[in-house]
């Protein structure tokens, strides 16, 4: 695909109370070398200076919202209906593009016979950041097999198919079921896409993701995760008692060690 062909991308930016992420999410974006995309940004009323911030780079954005919403599902989804892009992204405040060629390396790729791309992560934890690779979609997907800041998605198909806001925690995996269902055309490309950071609401309570997960499966499939996702809680619990008992130092190194193949130096 040649510069006469350009796709339009609309980066979707949320954010509540995370004035420096944002600001670093917006850097990310503003020094791509592809400029054919809009920013919108959808801020939850943020109470930290963000909202100043926001003002003050406005230029930058074909729209922003400030105002009390229900959750960053429904933040996206309000971003959602103003995209104007022929593909949408959705970045959290604080995740950012893996490098500043990005955008131009997508708008290299023929997408255009697929609906959703899907590529890798950097996922930075505390001191440690280390590789996540993106896994394809199927319906045997217990978990999100890849982030949705590393996901492209055409955003014609994303208006017809807004976030569900039953699900809090899990929307996203909800979404690309659905998507899934709807025989839609996925496809991994073996890039890094954004650069993420651990320690989010769904990290924080992965017991609800379980739950939410295994609701939206029965749904879907009509068939009782149970036992899947009872291995999943047990490997989760000890997980956290083991998290919360040894020192930090001695946690860190056995990250180190879990992660060794993927750690980024």
């Amino acid at each position: 695909m040649n510069e006469n062909t350009k796709i339009k991308f609309s980066i979707i930016v949320v954010s509540l109370n995370t004035k420096n992420f944002f600001l670093e999410t917006i850097d990310s974006i503003i020094n791509q070398s592809f400029n054919n995309y809009e920013i919108i940004v959808v801020d939850g009323f943020s109470e930290d200076g963000t909202k100043d911030e926001i003002l003050k780079k406005k230029k930058y954005f074909s729209h922003f919202i400030i105002e009390r919403d229900k959750g960053i599902y429904d933040a996206i989804n309000k971003g959602i209906k103003l995209a104007q892009g022929e593909w949408s992204i959705f970045l959290n405040s604080g995740d950012k593009f893996f490098d500043n060629s990005l955008l131009s390396q997508i708008n290299e790729v023929d997408i255009k016979k697929y609906d959703v791309i899907h590529g890798n992560t950097i996922i930075k934890n505390n001191f440690l950041s280390y590789i996540a690779k993106s896994k394809n979609f199927n319906r045997k997907t217990l978990l999100m097999p890849f982030c949705h800041q590393s996901c492209f998605i055409k955003t014609n198909i994303m208006k017809e198919n807004m976030f569900n806001l039953d699900y809090f925690l899990s929307s996203d995996f909800n979404l690309f079921h659905q998507l899934y269902l709807q025989k839609r055309v996925f496809h991994k490309i073996d890039k890094f896409i954004s650069i993420v950071i651990a320690g989010g609401l769904a990290d924080r309570e992965r017991e609800k993701v379980f739950n939410e997960n295994q609701t939206i499966l029965k749904q879907k499939y009509n068939k009782n995760y149970f036992l899947y996702f009872s291995l999943y809680r047990i490997y989760y619990s000890i997980n956290k008692l083991i998290k919360f008992f040894l020192p930090t130092k001695i946690w860190f190194l056995l990250l180190r060690i879990k992660y060794r193949k993927r750690i980024i130096k």
